[in-house]
């Protein structure tokens, strides 16, 4: 028993210098480049849709975008006189 748990030690030794030769992992990819599709239905039919197609960082400026210009209506119409 005691043999072949040193002959295991040896080859997980044998092994541990070929693990660390392995070549380094593919550089790390702009994922905000990457391309998304997505698709809305069409107002006023059932079964339409609009396929589009954008990258994740003009997704995130259509989304920032349309976040600000519901801030903006918001706040302009809680200024107004006679709001409530």
């Amino acid at each position: 028993m005691r043999d072949y748990a040193f002959a295991l030690l040896i080859a997980a030794a044998a092994l541990a210098p070929a693990a660390a030769q392995t070549p380094a992992a593919a550089p790390p990819v702009d994922k905000s480049q990457e391309i998304v599709c997505k698709r809305d239905k069409e107002t006023g039919s059932l079964v339409k849709v609009k396929r589009t197609c954008l990258t994740r960082q003009q997704w995130a400026y259509v989304q920032e975008t349309n976040q600000q210009f519901a801030r903006d209506l918001n706040n302009s119409t809680m200024s107004r006189p006679g709001s409530q």
